[in-house]
Order: structure tokens, then sequence, then C-alpha cells
């Protein structure tokens, strides 16, 4: 038979083991977090390019399509 003793303290290392498994994949994470909002703080904003399209399209905002009518000049 084990002793009482024994089993308790298999349980509590169990139980610190455990947790402290916890806190290093918590760290670890934040870790991961603030890396990637410093590499997106450090890199530099690049504006994007406006094309006009050359057809309908969902994406396309209202006055940007090249098939548009314009009433001034095609009146």
């Amino acid at each position: 038979m084990t002793s009482p003793m024994r089993a308790m303290s298999t349980l509590q290392n169990g139980y610190l083991e455990g947790c402290c498994r916890v806190v290093q994949l918590q760290l670890g994470y934040w870790r991961h977090c603030f890396d990637v909002q410093s590499r997106f703080m450090r890199e530099p904003r690049q504006r994007q390019k406006v094309e006009l399209a050359q057809g309908p399209s969902l994406t396309d905002h209202y006055g940007k399509r090249a098939h548009d009518i314009d009433p001034e000049r095609d009146v």
C-alpha cells in the first residue's frame, strides 16, 4: 500500500509542473504578440497605387471605373 504523503506529494508535484507549463506558454504567447506588434510598428506604411479598372467589379469604388459615363463630357 502506498503512503498518503507520497501520493499527495506526487499530486502536488504534477500540479506545480502543470502550472509552470501554462505560465511558460502564456509568456511565450505574449512575447510573440509583442514581437509581431513591434515589427508592424517598425515597417513603413506603403500607399497602395490606385489604378483604373477595365471592367465592372464589386470591389471598385464608384467613379473610378474606366467605363463610367461622364454626363458633363458625354452630353
